[in-house]
């Protein structure tokens, strides 16, 4: 029981923590680090790293959102209801 209460509070901190660093890594003192004159496949860098960050934390998002569905699924008891 307690190893589930432990695992349910990791998911809930990773859930906390993941708007707080797309708010940083979407800063513009950040993505300003990315904006030299750079092109990858023709593609200017600084471009890739908005979409590169946008696309990782859409992906970390869909991973905690899983973990959270699982870890209350496995947390209940039968007398908690649907």
């Amino acid at each position: 029981m307690e190893h589930w209460e432990s695992r349910t509070r990791n998911v809930r901190d990773a859930a906390a923590i993941l708007p707080v660093a797309a708010i940083i890594l979407l800063l513009p003192p950040v993505i300003l680090i990315f904006s030299a004159p750079v092109l990858i496949a023709g593609i200017p860098l600084i471009v890739l790293y908005v979409y590169g960050v946008w696309a990782c934390l859409i992906l970390c998002a869909l991973l905690v959102a899983l973990r959270v569905k699982e870890a209350d699924g496995n947390g209940r008891n039968d007398q908690d209801g649907p």
